[in-house]
């Protein structure tokens, strides 16, 4: 007789991510990429503004127009609006990092939080585009918090190693649905907490993120 240990494994299911050897220490969850977000229509919307911006300061302060100088003052001021959004953005969601090694996550160079210490996950939805949408995942610990870009603009996702560092950080988490004196079951927490999920959800959400028009995790 066959030994059971030595049978093969069981092919993944469909649409399941191909297994990844998960990597040690530190590793960047997705790429924050500022061009992908403000470069092409915005960026020309933006100077097309600065130039008539530059046009009526001309008129007010009754200079002679010149093409030359406005064009390169547009420029300089589309190029500052662009820097300091990015600045902004990056402050207020920076890149994310994990150490499944130590059981740690960061954002940018804030200091790491034990995965361990991880309670609440937040899902967030934003259409964009033409029939597009996308999903952010926030994750938080007393006052700290980290946000995962799910599906972005460009309707990309995560990396095979993203999705399966990322999925396995969130399995060592202690993330649950909220609850409520007035509902210390949980049983209304979808209706009082919008947006939460609870660490099954998040993982689902992590390796299959729901397309435009997908349905979304029943607690969301």
């Amino acid at each position: 007789m066959s030994d059971p240990d030595d049978a093969p494994a069981p092919d993944p299911a469909p649409g399941d991510p191909a297994p990844v050897e998960l990597p040690h220490g530190w590793v960047r969850i997705g790429e924050r990429r500022w061009w992908s977000t403000w470069v092409g229509a915005t960026t020309a919307f933006t100077f097309l503004l600065a130039f008539q911006g530059v046009n009526f300061v001309f008129r007010i302060a009754e200079v002679t127009f010149r093409w030359d100088l406005a064009l390169l003052i547009a420029v300089a001021v589309t190029a500052g609006l662009f820097a300091v959004v990015t600045l902004i953005r990056n402050a207020r969601a920076p890149q994310p990092w994990v150490d499944l090694d130590t059981g740690r996550l960061r954002a940018g160079d804030r200091q790491p939080i034990p995965l361990a210490q991880i309670d609440r996950a937040v899902l967030s939805t934003a259409p964009v585009g033409k029939g597009g949408r996308v999903l952010v995942l926030r994750v938080t610990a007393k006052e700290a918090r980290v946000e995962f870009i799910l599906r972005d603009r460009q309707d990309a996702t995560l990396d095979p190693t993203s999705t399966a560092v990322l999925a396995e950080a969130l399995r060592r988490t202690s993330i649950a649905m909220p609850t409520s004196i007035h509902d210390p079951t949980g049983r209304f927490a979808r209706y009082n907490f919008p947006g939460h999920v609870d660490r099954d959800d998040a993982v689902a959400l992590v390796e299959h993120p729901p397309a435009a028009g997908d349905p979304l995790p029943a607690a969301w």
